[in-house]
């Protein structure tokens, strides 16, 4: 897990009722978790993240 350290992370979790959109700082740390009760919403936000997260790894 010592790679997923060293960048910005987000991930997108199963609950019981819905779906979790949990985004990690470069050192690992939780900073966002947000519940979607769709999964289609929660891809798109999923998506939304990913992007941001990529545009930063040029910086």
């Amino acid at each position: 897990m010592a790679e997923a350290d060293k960048k910005a992370s987000v991930v997108k979790k199963q609950t019981d009722d819905g779906w979790s959109i949990v985004i990690y700082n470069v050192g690992g740390v939780t900073v966002q978790d947000k519940f979607f009760a769709s999964e289609a919403d929660a891809d798109g936000y999923l998506q939304e993240q990913q992007v941001l997260i990529d545009e930063g790894k040029d910086e």
